[in-house]
């Protein structure tokens, strides 16, 4: 394998394998959305992930610069790349049904709570009778986020003050009980045969102070946040690279605030899930030929 295609590369997840991927030795073609100067990548642009050129775009490029592999980094492009079955190379995804799951926070929440994994409460716009209500199920302060949406843009922490404004929000959001504790981006790659590589990174600055994207990281051992972000995983029935928000309540209980079916933004402070990606796709390759139909179902 020599040549990788990563799209999303002007964004943070994008631009940080590509890092990795050209310290490793790997040619890289980029794609995005806007105009990028990324020394040593050539970047094509594409339209987004909802224009209907999206995929047979992605798919002439593919081609075009001879990819030996696919690496998508844009949330928006998954679950539109999870119903494709004949991709000309192998793509870093999720099963499709996984994908589908994560894509939507309701349905991540729901899947989770069937499950047993540890959550927190939630509820939709629409279920809401009163601010004692929100009180009794989710409690306030309370989180209003997208449900389809990239990480924490757009998550916005309501007081009780501010019901009337959270009130008028309809069901393409999704209502979630604010955890006060420590945050954790565990950064993970569960391989298609068994077993798995965690990372758990802690946050230790996040963009709107007590919530938002994570501006900064360290590495941290806290083994139960490990634990947990497997047990989202398998829950979700998802393989591959993973980034999955985990916050501790007050008496120190992990639970999980959502999962991300693709590599993070701070995957190099992690650099063993691509390493995990890599060393898999290799041995496929040693290995029996594997079409990239199931490349694109299992990995």
């Amino acid at each position: 394998m020599k040549r990788v295609l990563v799209t999303g590369v002007g964004g943070p997840a994008g631009q940080s394998l590509v890092h990795q991927l050209i310290e490793y030795g790997y040619q890289v073609v980029g794609t995005d959305i806007r105009p990028v100067d990324m020394p040593g990548v050539a970047v094509c642009r594409v339209p987004p992930a909802s224009d209907p050129a999206f995929v047979e775009t992605l798919r002439t490029l593919t081609v075009a610069c001879r990819a030996d592999l696919v690496i998508p980094t844009v949330s928006e492009e998954l679950p539109v790349l999870a119903q494709e079955t004949d991709w000309p190379a192998p793509i870093a995804l999720a099963p499709r049904k996984g994908v589908l799951l994560a894509n939507d926070k309701w349905l991540t929440w729901q899947r989770l709570n069937e499950q047993n994994v540890p959550v927190p409460r939630a509820m939709l716009p629409s279920h809401v009778q009163s601010d004692d209500h929100v009180a009794q199920t989710i409690g306030w302060p309370c989180i209003a986020k997208p449900r389809v949406g990239r990480g924490g843009r757009n998550v916005v922490l309501y007081q009780k003050t501010d019901f009337d404004e959270l009130r008028a929000l309809d069901d393409h959001f999704i209502l979630q009980e604010f955890i006060p504790g420590v945050e954790y981006a565990p950064n993970v790659y569960i391989r298609r045969q068994g077993g798995s590589v965690v990372v758990p990174l802690r946050k230790t600055a996040l963009k709107q102070g007590r919530i938002g994207n994570a501006l900064s990281v360290v590495r941290d051992d806290s083994a139960d946040v490990a634990a947990l972000a497997c047990a989202a995983a398998r829950a979700l029935e998802l393989t591959g690279a993973l980034d999955i928000d985990v916050r501790r309540r007050s008496d120190g209980i992990p639970v999980v605030l959502e999962v991300n079916a693709r590599f993070g933004a701070h995957s190099a402070h992690a650099p063993e899930v691509l390493r995990a990606l890599l060393d898999e796709i290799t041995m496929q390759e040693r290995g029996t030929s594997i079409s990239p139909l199931i490349l694109l179902a299992i990995i």
